[in-house]
This record gives structure tokens, sequence and C-alpha cells, in this order.
């Protein structure tokens, strides 16, 4: 905050120190949450990330995540044309809605349709939704990034036109309902596209959110019992973002013989695991150094698995899992609820 006021009253010049100070955070809301008169503090970082960026002073490697959600829709850069592949790539092909309207649209997300690290969340949502007799469908190649990324960045005007076309595509299903496993994406539906688009036309759920809502009717036969010991991980723009902590809980409670344990910090007090605010992409080696607390942290446990609600966090702290050299498992409660279904996801 010290360092903004200086930038903004002209006693410090934007330079390079400022900019590592305004991106070197993962935007998680704790000082958000803690501060006593309740500044807003992520908003705040995130408007002196857009005045950054106009004064050129900023991570450059952030010019290439524009130009790749500019270009192909996506983070990665990869064929637009190709956020469907996933389908393919895990056999669903077949068993698959395509086309024509749903009641439920399910918005996949980058991480999920592009990582395939992270794919088996997509076989595993349209796995259970399909249990469940939902009717639902996705926009296949014309779901494009929610813009959450740019909007990290300071870069509100160039998420504008995502946002239109994303709201678009999902009026033209007549979907009333969009489900999503990506807190990024969840929030910045929830919390940014209002105020480009006004009144969305439809409601918004996270995946904890809508299968609590299917377990709660009797829609899941939960028919596999586990005996492992599981900590559950807070994702930053689910939790304290987004204030969403007991839905994810609540589903892993359902699940037969699994013990949840709680992290010595947990819900408003979770530490970040270094995925958040684009520290991913601007500083790779501080947010592996975050995950690898967040790992050190859950082992003290003594959890057989860590289970978070996020593909972003799942795969950060996977890092963290190969470079310590560690056997501890690191899932999706996606991943959990369809093990628990005896839905094969290998």
């Amino acid at each position: 905050m010290l360092v903004l006021k200086g930038v903004l009253d002209g006693s410090l010049k934007p330079n390079s120190y400022v900019s590592e100070r305004i991106f070197d955070c993962t935007l998680c809301g704790y000082c958000t949450w803690r501060c006593p008169p309740g500044v807003k503090t992520v908003d705040i970082l995130k408007s002196a990330r857009a005045l950054l960026d106009e004064k050129g002073c900023y991570p450059q490697v952030l010019n290439e995540v524009s130009s790749s959600i500019k270009g192909e829709h996506n983070v990665y850069g990869l064929p637009a044309e190709g956020r469907a592949d996933w389908i393919d790539y895990v056999g669903m092909r077949d068993e698959f809605p395509t086309g024509g309207s749903a009641k439920v649209l399910y918005f996949v997300g980058c991480v999920t349709s592009y990582s395939g690290r992270a794919m088996s969340l997509a076989r595993a949502t349209s796995k259970i939704l399909n249990e469940a007799g939902v009717d639902w469908t996705t926009l296949g190649n014309q779901e494009w990034c929610c813009g959450d990324p740019l909007l990290l960045s300071g870069r509100k005007s160039q998420a504008r036109e995502l946002v239109s076309h994303n709201v678009k595509a999902i009026r033209d299903t007549g979907a009333e309902l969009v489900v999503t496993p990506c807190p990024g994406c969840y929030r910045t539906f929830v919390s940014e596209y209002p105020e480009f688009v006004g009144e969305l036309g439809f409601r918004v759920l996270h995946i904890s959110q809508f299968f609590e809502q299917l377990m709660n009717e009797g829609r899941l036969n939960l028919k596999n019992k586990t005996s492992e010991a599981v900590v559950y991980h807070d994702p930053c723009e689910l939790g304290r973002l987004s204030n969403l902590y007991e839905p994810p809980r609540n589903v892993l409670r359902k699940i037969p013989g699994l013990k949840l344990l709680e992290l010595g910090k947990s819900k408003e007090l979770t530490r970040c695991c270094g995925a958040g605010g684009a520290l991913k992409i601007t500083n790779p080696e501080l947010s592996l150094r975050l995950a690898s607390k967040k790992l050190e942290e859950c082992r003290s446990t003594g959890a057989d698995l860590i289970v978070s609600s996020c593909p972003t966090c799942k795969l950060n702290i996977l890092d963290a899992v190969m470079e310590a050299g560690s056997n501890l498992r690191v899932l999706d409660v996606v991943e959990v609820v369809a093990a628990a279904l005896g839905i094969e996801l290998d």
C-alpha cells in the first residue's frame, strides 16, 4: 500500500522494484480479510496493476499471455479449435452430449481443457453429470477463456470481448445454470461479469455446490467406501474471495469411510498454495516455493491424500510433490466423488 501511495503521489517512480512488489502477490485475499478497517486490498492491487500496465512497468511475460488469449482464446496459446479435444483424449465422444440446448452448461475452463494433467477432471465431471441424469452440455470450441488472467493482470479492457462472447454463447444454449470446477472462472462469472453486462440471465455454481445439491437430492449413489485420511486445501478464489468453504467439505463428508482432516490454518486463515494472482505466470519460482510450504503443511497432518477444488491448485501442489519426490497424492474433489461412484478415470 505504501509503495502504491508513493507512485500515486509522485514520490516514487514506477520501476522494477515497484513492479516486483505489486505483481509478486497471489491476490489471495488474506490481507483483505485480516484488515481491521476493511480496506479492499485485492481490488486496490488489481487497480495498481492496471496503472503499472499503462506505464509499461510490468512483467513482460504478461504480454505473451495476453497475446495467447487474444489469438487463441486460452492462456496456453494452443489452437482454439482444439479446446474440446479433451473429449476424445478421455474417450467420451460416444457418450458426450453435443449441440442443442440444455438446462445446465458445464464451463470447463482453460486448465481443464488443455492441460493433460487436469483432463481427468473433465472426464470425472462429465461422468458424474451423466450418472446423475443431468441435462447438460458445453460450449465446445465456442468456450473462451473467462478472462480471469487478464483481470488479475490489470487488463480489464482486454477482457471485455471475452465476457461478451461467453455470455452470449451461454445464453444461446438456453442454459439456466452454469457449473464450473474452476474457482477463477466461478469468481469471475459471479463477481466480474455483471460489471460488464449487468444481469447474466443464468445462475452460476461452483461444481462442489452442484454436487452437494445432487447428493442431497439422492441422485448420486456413492457406493465405493474408502479408508483414506484426506486433508482439504481451500482455494483462495473459492474461499476467502468467494466465501465458499463448506460445499467442498460437505461433499467430502458424504464419501463413505473418508476421514476429513483440517490444516492448522484453514478456511479464512488458509495459506495460499502460490498458484493464484497470475504468480504462476510471472514468478514460477516463487509460486513453487509457496506450493512446497503448502505441501509440508499438508504432510504434517498425516493425510494420505491432499484434496482441493481448483484445477490450478492441484497442478501447483503436484509440482511441489514432484520437486520433493513425495508419494503424497493430490486430487480434486471431483475426482474423489468419481472414485466413490466407481467411475474409472485412467
